[in-house]
């Protein structure tokens, strides 16, 4: 007689992947192991593009292989798949917020998994929180993935009341320096350095309805708590809307103590 076995039975109560950006140690499925509950399974799929530079015309080339490795993870049975970096939303030129929803629908369809793109998760995090103005931390940002995000989130309707890097923050001097910090930290921008951005960003607009944080090197989960108890606005960041979202395909509450979008999911 074969041996009865439960089909319901499963490892792990959720099964989760990541596509992640080339040529950086990305912790994100690590990092969202610590906002999801007991139980959540997580896989990682580096994108390989050799000789990738982090240029928008980088991401532009290979916007297919994002399809690729969400096949590979639908196929290994992940349920919903997370795409990270904000900027490959906008990286064509022409693609707004409705034809990446759009797109992001397509591929869902087509693989049987959810498939969701940080960049889009900021709006839908934006929305989730009723923001109708916003002011913009594009931290490490490049001027073209700030101009870039910027006018996406435009896009979608909402109205920048303030926008600036670390630069023009004066929190770093110049490009140079910003190129030091991320050799140094493997593209992991210390905690003083996340707040102060953040923080001084609602300085510069605090009638603004949200604080938006837009890039993976700010690994803000961590002090989005710190960041909310210090300005009183909601802090939606690349990070923690990403990870709120696929909570929220997935039906599941986030761990307390990430700040106001997370801590919505019941």
């Amino acid at each position: 007689m074969p041996t009865a076995v439960d089909p319901e039975h499963r490892r792990y109560r959720a099964y989760t992947g990541f596509v992640t950006t080339p040529r950086y140690f990305d912790d994100s499925p690590q990092q969202f192991l610590d906002v999801a509950p007991s139980g959540t399974g997580v896989l990682q799929r580096v994108l390989h593009v050799p000789d990738y530079q982090y240029n928008l015309d980088d991401r532009a080339d290979n916007f297919e292989l994002l399809e690729e490795a969400a096949v590979c993870l639908a196929q290994s049975h992940c349920q919903v798949i997370g795409q990270v970096g904000s900027n490959w939303v906008h990286c064509q030129g022409g693609t707004g917020p409705e034809e990446i929803a759009a797109f992001c629908d397509r591929l869902s369809d087509a693989i049987g998994a959810r498939f969701l793109m940080a960049g889009h998760c900021l709006v839908e995090g934006l929305r989730a929180v009723d923001a109708r103005t916003i002011t913009i931390a594009n931290s490490y940002y490049r001027p073209d993935w700030s101009a870039g995000i910027n006018g996406y989130l435009q896009a979608a309707g909402f109205e920048i009341l303030w926008a600036g890097d670390l630069i023009d923050q004066g929190l770093v001097a110049d490009h140079e320096e910003k190129l030091a910090i991320e050799a140094a930290t493997l593209w992991d921008y210390p905690n003083h350095l996340m707040v102060s951005a953040t923080v001084m960003a609602h300085e510069n607009a605090p009638d603004a309805d949200a604080i938006v944080q837009t890039g993976a090197g700010f690994r803000m989960l961590g002090v989005i708590d710190t960041v909310e108890g210090m300005t009183g606005k909601p802090v939606v960041a690349s990070d923690a809307a990403l990870y709120w979202a696929m909570l929220k395909e997935l039906g599941l509450p986030a761990t307390p103590g990430h700040g106001a979008l997370l801590s919505g999911l019941t």
